[in-house]
């Protein structure tokens, strides 16, 4: 398995896997873990750290517990199993905010991504 993408379910291993990245759990879509693909055991059962990106928002249940969770643009209520969390610039143009009646004021100066948790 070493410096390999598997893409496939039926292929999950059973040795140790270095890291676990979830982006199935997200705010936008609580129902993909009612499907049958849906892997949270295999992924809260390894050893292996797990990254969550785009995270549930605190009133949604997190299946897999994560170490690092990245939030994509603006942070949203994330519950305590988000791990630590880290907020990440995806480039929104501010014309966005604008338009959306958004009063936005960038955090991130001269990096892309900032942690939002105490070191």
């Amino acid at each position: 398995m070493i410096g390999t993408l598997d893409r496939g379910l039926t292929n999950l291993p059973d040795s140790q896997v270095d890291l676990v990245i979830n982006c199935l759990d997200c705010h936008e879509n609580a129902f993909l873990r009612d499907q049958p693909w849906y892997r949270a055991d295999w992924a809260n059962q390894t050893w292996a750290p797990v990254l969550t990106i785009d995270p549930p928002v605190s009133s949604q249940e997190q299946a897999v517990k994560a170490k690092w969770s990245l939030s994509l643009g603006l942070l949203l209520a994330l519950a305590q199993s988000a791990g630590q969390v880290y907020l990440c610039d995806i480039g929104l143009p501010r014309h966005v905010f604008q338009e959306a009646g958004v009063n936005y004021h960038s955090p991130f100066g001269c990096k892309f991504v900032i942690p939002l948790h105490s070191a």
